[in-house]
């Protein structure tokens, strides 16, 4: 069977409803951070070539048929935690070479050119993302104290901090019209999603959970987040309003379920699950009408 041959699932998720999923893997490999560029066609995720090397690759999406590819040339190094500009010239993205010296990279595809961020201090650089008009790349870095938000300009300078809180700050995504910014973060010694209003810097958290609600995605209509918690056992995958009301979960699998992220459509959602000990990636509707997870 080809690894990217295509079946769909209908998947019972009890109580909260009904999902079509479709399999998109099948080698069982580690992955993760999936995302899809030219309007859905293509998914770009990170793969556990070798023991020793993580390997952004690319999948064709309109060819069943296909295997993915790398998408670079660099086969000595560590790629993690791709995002792409609005317009999918530039990509930014985490790499490690093997003597764990971390960076962050912001690639010029048009003009083959890497603009490298200089930081003091050996934090690790996380979860990069574009801001609304690709203007600048928001990424985590703990400088001085525990990770916060960064803000630079396409060329790695003009570098500002944007957040000063408690706490580890992570994964920020930006709602379509570039008004909030949405993140998790640990202050309350958890990780919890909260919104932040980007001219005014008030911030209001959203999710109340014991354990953690990490890896937050706003959907490409603003209206929605999508999210990994572990408030009911595992790492599941959730989805509520931007607001922080009408939680509800996606996913029920006894393993893993992790990293997602929307399709361009807004109506699915992409993420890695693990079953039987083997991880893959998994195409899902967003399931309707379905029951609400109390926060």
């Amino acid at each position: 069977m080809s690894l990217s041959k295509f079946v769909f699932i209908a998947v019972s998720l009890g109580l909260y409803g009904h999902a079509e999923e479709e399999r998109i893997t099948y080698d069982g490999s580690n992955k993760r951070d999936p995302i899809f560029i030219a309007q859905g066609k293509k998914l770009i995720y990170c793969l556990d070539e070798k023991d020793d090397l993580i390997r952004a690759v690319s999948l064709d999406l309109s060819d069943p048929e296909s295997e993915p590819v790398p998408l670079f040339d660099d086969d000595r190094s560590h790629q993690t935690e791709l995002a792409y500009s609005p317009d999918e010239r530039f990509v930014s993205f985490s790499e490690c070479v093997s003597n764990l010296t971390g960076k962050l990279v912001i690639r010029d595809l048009g003009a083959n050119k890497d603009a490298i961020i200089d930081h003091s201090g050996r934090g690790a650089y996380r979860t990069p993302v574009f801001t609304v008009d690709g203007k600048r790349v928001i990424y985590a870095f703990a400088e001085k104290g525990p990770m916060q938000l960064w803000s630079v300009d396409l060329e790695g300078k003009d570098k500002i901090q944007l957040t000063e809180t408690e706490g580890l700050t992570h994964w920020p995504s930006f709602t379509p019209n570039g008004e909030h910014m949405v993140f998790a973060n640990s202050r309350e010694n958890n990780y919890e999603i909260y919104i932040r209003d980007i001219e005014v810097g008030e911030e209001r958290r959203l999710t109340e959970n014991r354990i953690m609600d990490i890896r937050p995605r706003v959907s490409p209509d603003g209206s929605k987040i999508c999210f990994v918690s572990t408030r009911d056992g595992n790492y599941e995958i959730y989805v509520m309003n931007i607001d922080g009301s009408d939680v509800v979960r996606i996913t029920d699998n006894e393993e893993r379920d992790d990293f997602p992220s929307w399709h361009p459509d807004g109506n699915r959602i992409v993420y890695v699950s693990e079953r039987d000990g083997q991880k893959d990636i998994f195409l899902v509707d967003i399931p309707k009408p379905v029951k609400v997870t109390v926060r």
